[in-house]
């Protein structure tokens, strides 16, 4: 499989096409280089991504749940995840509309270079030798990494993190010799606005289940203080964002 991650021309039609929905973006002064480097931010249902994508102009390779990039399962994830309880249809009704958005959104998704990611860890182990490729050629991951069946804390919306993406972090410092930065993101909807925060490295102390944990916690807790931040109107949003970076 070759390092390309999607259709780079329809990645920049949709970030410019975005333009009159984009949040604003503050902090892009942490960020050290254009790459390589995991970005992970609050999820806020749909907010997230989608905002995500439009707003920030860094060239993302995001993490999807396998069944949205699988023409067979997207429709049934559309409905139980969209359709039944945003637009509120039922049946083979709602299922016929969301097995017609699936033909919309399988091949976008696809197109914009996105990463499958499956729940079993045998299923996981392609998505991370792919994500592994694509951060030795160069490129930026986005990952949302909360647990959807966990509780939502009410002062931030944010869930627990599940943690296996870090192991992502030790596999590249092995093929490169570096350590990978991991950038925390806090999106907030009422703010408009997304903000960045320092880096954030996996330290290995020798329990490789322990230094994991570790290392989630400390992102989480990062992406906590900074949707926090903007909450409390601490950080001050400096316009919209430039010309994308590819």
């Amino acid at each position: 499989m070759g390092s390309n991650p999607g259709d780079t021309a329809l990645y920049r039609f949709v970030w410019r096409a975005g333009g009159p929905f984009r949040y604003r973006v503050v902090g892009r002064e942490q960020v050290q280089d254009v790459g390589p480097a995991i970005y992970a931010a609050n999820h806020l249902e749909a907010i997230g991504p989608i905002m995500s994508i439009l707003s920030i102009p860094v060239r993302f390779c995001p993490w999807v749940i396998g069944e949205q990039t699988d023409f067979r399962r997207a429709p049934r994830y559309l409905y139980d995840d969209f359709v039944h309880p945003a637009w509120h249809l039922n049946g083979r009704f709602g299922m016929a509309v969301s097995w017609a958005l699936s033909r919309i959104t399988v091949p976008l998704l696809t197109g914009l270079g996105c990463v499958s990611v499956d729940s079993t860890r045998h299923e996981t182990l392609p998505a991370f030798r792919r994500s592994l490729e694509l951060l030795m050629a160069g490129k930026n991951l986005l990952i949302f990494p909360e647990e959807p069946s966990s509780p939502v804390e009410p002062e931030t919306r944010l869930r627990q993190f599940q943690c296996g993406f870090i192991g992502l972090c030790s596999m590249y410092e092995r093929a490169a010799g570096r350590r990978l930065p991991m950038y925390p993101l806090a999106v907030h909807a009422g703010r408009k606005t997304i903000t960045f925060g320092r880096p954030v490295f996996h330290e290995n102390r020798g329990d490789r289940h322990a230094d994991v944990r570790a290392t989630c916690g400390r992102l989480r807790e990062r992406v906590r203080e900074l949707y926090l931040a903007l909450e409390a109107g601490e950080v001050q949003a400096l316009g919209n964002a430039p010309e994308m970076r590819v």
